[in-house]
């Protein structure tokens, strides 16, 4: 992971300003805030890879902070407190922390801690993505992309591409397909199923009507290609 971005959510900007050195020095990205309101929308646009947040927030609580901010984001969050009470620290942990540093704290301690949550962060990711030869799914983003860039696709086509790409190089019928993604109980028509493949080519295919990735086994369905090379 190339320059994580990191984001302090403390009161205190003392703090702060210690946090962020450390993580300049460590070559990340950091943001700060100093309260809740703030936080909120600064982890909509800052997008961070992990929060460093105080338990106490001047008025507000960051354990409640943090429930809240699970709605947005799981990026690991790592909580700072003064508190050393156990019932306070599972609290923390219990509603969405990842990790619970007393102060007074060690900067360096602090950032061993965030780099091996980063590093668990990035193995995971990367077992969230299939790659095929020109063709990336990122199960934890829901996106793809080609050699030309980001595809964006519908919930119900993300759906389809990945079941199938979760078999790949194996013929699944039609009924399959339409009743793994839209359920026996749909109201659809197994049509369906050929309609969304046709809009998948569209999207990641370099020509559509010769596809690469999907091919149609004829008489048995369809089938995701994954040791194309061409």
């Amino acid at each position: 992971m190339s320059n994580p971005k990191i984001m302090i959510v403390d009161d205190d900007p003392h703090i702060c300003e210690i946090i962020q050195v450390y993580c300049e020095k460590e070559g990340f990205i950091s943001a700060c805030s100093y309260n809740g309101v703030e936080a909120l929308e600064l982890v909509r646009t800052f997008e961070p890879d992990l929060i460093v947040l105080d338990v106490l927030l001047g008025n507000e609580n960051g354990i409640d902070w943090c429930t809240e901010a699970r709605s947005y984001t799981n990026v690991p969050i790592v909580f700072l407190s003064s508190c050393e009470a156990d019932e306070v620290k599972i609290n923390a942990l219990s509603y969405g922390g990842d990790d619970y540093v007393t102060k007074p704290f060690s900067p360096g301690v602090l950032m061993a801690k965030i780099k091996a949550h980063l590093r668990r962060t990035a193995i995971g990711r990367r077992n969230q993505l299939l790659e095929l030869y020109g063709l990336t799914i990122d199960f934890h983003a829901q996106s793809v992309n080609t050699s030309s860039g980001t595809v964006f696709l519908s919930k119900k086509e993300f759906s389809l591409l990945s079941y199938m790409a979760q078999n790949v190089n194996r013929v699944l019928s039609v009924d399959m397909l339409f009743q793994s993604i839209w359920g026996m109980q749909s109201l659809e028509d197994t049509r369906t199923v050929a309609v969304h493949i046709s809009n998948l080519r569209k999207k990641i295919e370099d020509d559509p009507a010769d596809p690469r990735w999907i091919i149609t086994v004829r008489g048995k369905g369809y089938m995701l290609v994954a040791n194309s090379t061409s």
